[in-house]
């Protein structure tokens, strides 16, 4: 029997000292009227911010616990955290991506004033509720796609119930785009979206910083994540013909192509990165049609075929 729990807070934490204490008394207290339990996921800490993190939520009579998933990635401290939790809603807040917690209450009254599966804001938008409503999730991943609506992969909110019942979780061998691999396949099951109209702030706690290794293969791990997004919306035939196009011809090669930029600015070598691509099979990757944007269409051409004068 499931708990009255209306929010599940799923939080990855890895030594955030009482940081992950403070986040958790910023929600509960911009929250009160809202059923909330708080999943801590520690990633093998080596300071107090689990204790810290326990005393805040019995400190303050909360629903809650921390599960320690040893060293692995967020991707499967994620999961773990979907697994364990209760509510009828999942969230998730990323230490290192952190908004004021006021939109947690505002997506709650409009998922459930929609009976929504999936609820968004936008940071500093101008779009109103009313521009994407009836929207569909192939619509909504296409326009993201192609850059017409905007979104923070980090900000959202979606029925338990749903995930579960389209198997929905995070890569977990990801450590690169997990999270805006998560949202595309949660988008591509069409569920009932709701937009609200929250506007998300960055909220700036003093968290260290951790530089993850984002270059070589960290950098090809988005490659890597589209690609299975892909291959999921093939497998089981979802997502409209447009979005298939934009994916492939849009998103997928602007992914490698940023790839390409990041390796340059790190004085890779051109043959070195072109040798890695082949050796993947990334170059073949590098299509455009149609549906490509002018933009990207030149990247592509001038890497492929004059790769000396190729500028990021």
């Amino acid at each position: 029997m499931m708990a009255n729990v209306d929010i599940s807070v799923i939080i990855p934490s890895k030594d955030n000292k009482n940081k992950t204490a403070e986040i958790i008394r910023k929600i509960s207290e911009s929250t009160k009227d809202i059923e909330i339990e708080f999943i801590v996921i520690d990633m093998n800490s080596k300071d107090n911010s689990v204790l810290s993190a326990l005393n805040e939520i019995k400190k303050r009579n909360l629903r809650g616990c921390v599960i320690q998933s040893g060293g692995g990635t967020v991707s499967s401290a994620l999961n773990t955290g979907m697994y364990k939790s209760d509510g009828k809603y999942i969230t998730f807040v990323y230490p290192s991506r952190l908004y004021k917690s006021d939109y947690i209450q505002e997506y709650y009254k409009t998922v459930e004033a929609q009976n929504a599966d999936f609820v968004f804001s936008a940071p500093k938008t101008e779009l109103v509720s009313a521009e994407i409503n009836n929207i569909s999730g192939s619509e909504l991943a296409t326009g993201l796609i192609r850059s017409l609506i905007s979104m923070d992969f980090c900000a959202v909110m979606i029925k338990r119930e749903y995930l579960l019942s389209n198997h929905i979780k995070f890569y977990e061998n990801c450590t690169y785009g997990y999270a805006e691999a998560f949202v595309f396949n949660a988008l591509i099951f069409e569920p009932k979206i709701a937009y609200a109209s929250a506007k998300l702030e960055r909220e700036y706690i003093d968290i260290p910083q951790k530089t993850d290794d984002i270059r070589n293969d960290g950098c090809f791990s988005k490659i890597d994540a589209m690609l299975k997004v892909y291959e999921t919306m093939q497998l089981n035939k979802k997502g409209s013909n447009a979005l298939h196009n934009a994916f492939e011809y849009n998103k997928i090669p602007s992914v490698v192509m940023s790839c390409v930029d990041m390796l340059l600015k790190d004085k890779f070598p051109y043959y070195a990165i072109k040798n890695s691509l082949k050796l993947k099979e990334y170059d073949k990757l590098l299509k455009f049609s149609r549906v490509t944007p002018a933009k990207l269409r030149k990247k592509i051409i001038t890497w492929k075929f004059f790769p000396k004068f190729y500028k990021p």
